[in-house]
């Protein structure tokens, strides 16, 4: 036969992209051939044979196709399968998190022996095969140990980076430490730490367990067996004796606690990701204390070593040779007479002593955990130690331990149902097709799922039964190699496997010996997810002591032993919860937003299972006292929900504010030690520099003054949809916390379906709001405050600012008012004004729902876990009798865009009929965060409102009922003016100057819920209002001999025009006029047509209070903008500034606020000649003598 040439390719794939060219030749054998094509496939192992190529009977007839098909297992090629698109923001992180055991195998059990899960930027691979992992941990040119941040092992690598588990395996260092450390814990060196175990073992059993044991007293098992296997650990590695066993009140010494810290630390910033751990935090400088104090300790026995001046020694004799691992690390050398650096020395001392406590002290107390769940097989591993000739007195020695085979069986069965380390991971080199036909990605982290494949059905009979019994079968024998792996396999499987069964099975001898173990756990057995192994994280037991042998009756000898009682299966221990903390949930709001998403927390922190909550505003929180913070253990969680205005505090907040300065002066680095906390933050985007500035203070300063950061800041931005990005913040955290705490994700409904907790609220129905209808009441009723603090102003005028025959139809009111009796202000404050809705808008809403307008009703009560805390119920509550008509008149937001949370109350509330299906199912979409953009902004363009939502779906107003709008509609919100007049003409008048907002669509044109009320407000209406003081720095100072500079666009007029009339009262007037001030005043319009303003402006210029500059952006002129001004200016604004001048700055923030803030800095730049002219208006800023009041 002449040679051939083939083309291989994988079944279904195609040839002539994916195929491979092989040459087949007389006289080649078929067994050859596939070699060959398998590893030109890069199939894994390259050695073995692609099954389905036998099926074509000879090499003649494989030369004879010019394409062959190969199948993997008879199967074609594949992506590794896996849950789909998962939850928006996290994927399939509830796919995994808390459960890591559970999930895994419910993966498995539902995808196949390869499952593949993305969540949160990270991809996990698993499998339970047996060949795979035989693959996977081979360590060669297909896989290896990379420790990159998909590593389980990544937060200790993070301290580590060089020790023997953490480092990649290209690392030169880690061959050389695997070298050495192979001889160190070579079966043969075991025989030297035989006496050193079976010292801790005595110990352990006769101080500890006797004491318990005559107390009859309950205990905690793993920190005992924690102390048991760190005595062990320090005297081999250290040669040190830390007397952690002589009774029952030691502690743990410093050495081990650090390391302890360490993994704790190391573990808590893997979580919060790369970026956060690239910035100054107080866990990386926490941690960075703890190495220090670590290394110093460590580095205390490698001085002390030194000290003994021993000769360096080939390995191979110093395993034998030396008196501890430390001693031996230090003074063995290889072939080539290389030895450690002092420095791996110290990282390898680390990783032995972490790694030989924590999977040592695992393993031991799930051993304990099967003796008291199995006495039967207890009593069997007790009397078969008894048949090995073992006493209670006795020394053990290794040949003894050798012939402990039931020992061997108790303790390979507990590993193969409750093993410590469950997921060894490497990674793929290249794109690799594993055992089944699954294509492995190139840099891909795959898991062995060793608990999957230990109990794997197509490899262990019966494998959730316990029965130490199945070793001594044939069946066992005869297992795949890889069915049982509990320390991993290949070259990177755990270097200490003998160490740790060796210890084990002495500390396990001798407790058989003497004791029997009782469970006295409260509520089943779970597991600890927070810990980096599998250990029982509530494991409570008591140990009786055993009869003396002796003093029990023989047994006949050659008596059928006792058949085993009824297997039964072995408890699946379910994922742990440590403890749910206390939960503060603090908010600093002045609309409500913030107070909103504060609730939104409390509510879902139920949902999780939180039961002590409680939610306060920052300045009546615990965090105002030092006496009222939590205890300093560590067990809190304080999530806070915070905006700004114009940069500053809102008005609940002012007082932590000063609180936090008044701390960061004095230096109180430890203010709030060991507070657990996260910060969202709302604010506009439009606001420039001043957005998110308090909650971005207030995340800074907590973490400085020793709080520690749980989760990173959220930034909600209004601007577009603050909404969505508090949902993605808070869905995050929540995923972050169901992890920390052991959390559930999910819950199943009435029909048994499963629901995130994530997103799916609880059931809503209109029974969550207890509504009161009342019988009409005679006579008037007293009209309360919409919110605190507010009372009756009447108008005394509203004048358009704007002429008539203006060429750009606009309009800008200028408004004053009789101030409710109490209330006062200074020039620059604010007031609030509540409006109400458009009667018209009422009516229709009224006759759309068919509403009985003068219908009385009252809110007595509302489930806080359902109702949000901006829902009209929550707003009426306790508010008295009030009329249907009054209610939507006064108090429901009918104008403003709808919330996620009212779109999805509407679908809540809709009937459970076949007729909303459709309908409700849209509206679920469209306000959820997994919906593209693109299709939200259209629907919210479409339906701005609660009145657009009615008019284009006719069935939600047959569907609901008003109790339903109380819930699903938001309460109106205040809006704040700053005010135009001087408390020093009339101190109980003010005045503000409003735009009329105006908007129009193809289908309509409407007016801006305020300003048209305010609008349509003639002389003597009664409105809500509330004065507000500003930001101090945007006050006049009181020396008029300090220059003021002023700059408004727009209605930014306003505070300016009260600074005038307030220079005016006071008889300040420019230096040019006779007087001492100096005060300038840019502002900008639109147009050269606002007479009624230009001729006051003018009346402030003509009797010497100021002198004024305007710019009108559409009229042409060169300079356009007030800003534009000041570089016209420019020396004479520089002067100024350097003789002390205040700047106040109001208007649009995205304009203005930053034109402003440019011009000030090219002035540095060019005029001033500064250095660093970015940081001039910041030093101004810090001086207080710039000041905005900006608006989006």
């Amino acid at each position: 036969m002449p040679e051939q040439t083939v083309i291989f390719h994988f079944h279904g794939r195609d040839p002539a992209k994916t195929g491979h060219i092989i040459s087949v030749e007389p006289g080649q054998s078929l067994s050859d051939l596939c070699k060959l094509v398998a590893q030109k496939l890069d199939t894994a192992p390259p050695t073995d044979v692609p099954s389905d190529l036998t099926r074509l009977e000879d090499i003649q007839s494989i030369a004879n196709e010019r394409t062959v098909g190969v199948l993997i297992d008879g199967k074609k090629v594949r992506p590794i399968p896996g849950p789909e698109g998962g939850l928006p923001f996290i994927g399939g992180y509830a796919e995994i998190y808390p459960d890591f055991i559970g999930n895994y195998q419910r993966l498995i059990d539902k995808y196949g022996h390869m499952v593949h899960v993305s969540y949160m930027g990270k991809n996990v691979y698993l499998t339970d095969d047996p060949e795979v992992a035989g693959v996977v941990l081979s360590e060669g040119s297909l896989f290896s140990k990379e420790v990159n941040e998909d590593h389980p092992l990544f937060p200790l690598k993070m301290s580590l980076p060089d020790g023997l588990f953490t480092t990649n395996s290209a690392n030169s260092v880690w061959e050389l430490s695997h070298k050495l450390l192979m001889a160190a814990l070579s079966a043969k060196a075991m025989r030297g730490y035989v006496k050193i175990m079976d010292h801790s073992a005595k110990r352990l059993v006769d101080n500890v367990f006797s004491e318990f044991a005559s107390k009859n007293q309950p205990f905690d098992v793993f920190p005992w067996t924690l102390r048991t296997a760190s005595q062990t650990i320090g005297e081999v590695t250290l040669g040190e004796d830390f007397g952690m066993l002589d009774n029952t009140q030691t502690s743990v010494p410093e050495i081990i606690h650090t390391i302890d810290q360490n993994l704790t630390l190391s573990q808590t910033l893997f979580r919060k990701g790369k970026w956060y751990r690239a910035l100054p935090n107080p866990e990386s400088r926490k941690q960075r204390g703890v190495q220090a104090t670590h290394r110093s300790l460590v580095h205390t026995y490698i001085d002390e070593d030194s000290k003994k001046n021993l000769p360096d020694m080939p390995y191979t004799h110093a395993a034998t040779n030396t008196s501890s691992i430390m001693e031996y690390m230090l003074h063995a050398a290889d072939e080539e007479g290389t030895k450690m650096d002092p420095e791996i020395v110290m990282q390898n001392a680390s990783t032995l002593l972490g790694a030989g406590h924590v999977t040592t002290a695992s393993g031991l107390a799930w051993i304990l955990y099967a003796m008291s769940e199995y006495p039967h097989f207890a009593d069997k591993l007790h009397d078969s130690i008894l048949e090995a000739g073992l006493t209670r007195n006795s020394e053990i020695s290794a040949e003894q331990l050798n012939s402990l085979t039931y020992l061997d069986w108790f303790i390979k069965e507990v590993q193969r149902l409750y093993n410590p380390a469950f997921q060894p991971t490497r990674q793929a080199h290249d794109e690799i097709v594993v055992p089944g036909g699954y294509v492995v990605p190139k840099g891909a982290q795959v898991t062995v799922a060793l608990h999957s494949i230990h109990v794997n059905k197509e490899h262990w009979k019966d494998p959730l039964t316990f029965n130490p019994d199945r070793w001594g079968t044939e069946e066992v024998k005869k297992r795949h190699k890889n069915a049982y792996i509990p320390f991993a396999t290949g070259a990177r499987g755990c270097i200490g496997f003998n160490f740790a069964l060796q210890e084990m099975k002495i500390v396990i001898a001798r407790v058989a010996l003497n004791y029997t173990v009782e469970n006295c756990t409260e509520g089943p057995v779970v597991y600890d997810p927070d810990f980096s192994l599998y250990r029982p994280l509530n494991f409570v037991a008591r140990v009786r002591r055993r009869p003396e042998p002796s003093s029990l009756p023989a047994k006949p000898k050659d008596v059928v032993p006792e058949p085993a009682k009824e297997l039964k299966p072995a408890p699946q221990p379910a994922v742990g919860n440590p403890g749910l903390p206390k939960l503060y949930v603090l908010y600093g709001s002045n609309n409500g937003t913030s107070a909103g998403f504060a609730s939104d927390l409390a509510a879902k922190a139920k949902q999780f299972g939180f039961t002590d909550i409680i939610s306060t505003s920052l300045d009546t929180s615990i965090l105002m006292s030092k006496d009222t913070l939590p205890p300093n253990d560590g067990k809190n969680l304080i999530l806070i929900c915070a905006c700004s205005y114009n940069g500053e505090a809102p008005d609940n907040a002012i007082s932590f504010d000063e609180l936090l300065d008044k701390a960061v002066k004095e230096h109180d680095n430890q203010r709030f030690h060991s507070l657990n906390f996260a910060v969202f933050g709302c604010g506009n985007k439009q606001w420039g520099p001043t957005f998110q500035a308090f909650p971005n203070k207030i995340d800074a300063n907590l973490a400085a003054l020793g709080g520690n950061r749980v989760f990173d800041k959220g930034s909600g931005n209004a601007a577009e949809d603050q909404d969505g990005d508090f949902l993605e913040w808070s869905t995050k955290l929540w995923a972050s916390i169901s992890a920390r705490y052991g959390l559930q994700s999910s819950t199943s409904t009435s029909d048994g379906k499963e629901e995130s907790l994530f997103f799916d609220s609880a059931p809503l129905s209109r029974s969550a709001v207890e509504l009161q209808y009342v019988a009409q009441l005679k006579g008037t009723r007293e009209s309360l405050p919409p919110l605190p603090g507010m009372g009756i102003a009447h108008i005394e005028s509203n004048v358009e600012l704007v002429d008539k025959e203006t060429p750009m139809p606009r309009a800008m009111r200028y408004i004053t008012f009789k101030l409710p009796a109490g209330q006062v202000y200074r020039p620059g404050d604010h007031i609030e004004v509540f409006p109400e809705n458009d009667p018209l808008v009422v009516e229709k809403v009224i006759a759309r729902l068919g509403l009985i307008e003068d219908a009385t009703f009252q809110i007595n009560n509302f489930d806080d876990t359902l109702v949000n805390s901006k829902s009209l119920a929550a707003l009426l509550r306790g508010r008295g009798p009030i009329t249907i008509k009054e209610c939507l008149t006064l108090y429901a937001d009918l104008s403003g865009p709808l919330s996620r949370w009212g779109i999805q109350a509407i679908a809540s509330l809709l009937p459970p009929k076949d007729e909303y299906t459709a309908l409700r199912n849209d509206l679920f979409k469209l306000s959820s965060v997994g919906t593209a953009k693109e299709e939200q902004q259209s629907f919210a363009a479409k339906n701005r409102n609660f009145v657009r939502l009615l008019e284009n779906y006719p069935q939600i107003a047959g569907a609901l009922e008003f109790p339903d709008l109380l819930i699903a509609l938001t309460y109106t919100q205040p809006r704040r003016y700053s005010i135009a007049s001087s408390p020093l003409i009339r101190a109980d008048f003010a005045s503000i100057c409003i735009g009329v907002v105006h908007h129009k669509d193809e289908d309509n044109d409407w007016e801006g819920l305020s300003s048209g009320f305010l609008k349509r407000s003639d002389k003597g209406s009664a409105i809500w209002v509330k004065t507000r003081e500003a930001q101090e720095s945007f006050h006049l100072p009181d020396d008029p001999t300090v220059p003021v500079i002023m700059v408004a666009a727009g209605t930014g007029v306003a505070p300016f025009l009260g600074f005038l009339e307030h220079r005016r009262a006071q008889g300040f007037k420019e230096i040019s006029a006779g007087g001492k001030s100096t005060t300038r005043f840019f502002y900008g319009t639109s147009y050269h047509d606002m007479t009624n303003l230009r001729e006051l402006i003018v009346s402030y210029v003509d009797d010497g209070t100021t002198t004024a500059r305007a710019a009108y952006s559409n009229e042409g002129n060169a300079r356009r903008f007030a800003q534009e001004l000041l570089l016209q200016d420019a020396l004479e604004v520089w002067s100024l500034i350097q003789s002390g001048a205040h700047v106040y700055i109001c208007g649009s923030a995205q304009r203005l606020g930053a034109g402003v803030r440019q011009a000030l800095t090219q002035i540095a730049r060019q005029i001033g000649a500064v250095a660093e002219p970015e940081t001039f208006v910041p030093s101004l800023i810090k001086a207080g003598v710039y000041s905005e009041d900006v608006f989006g």
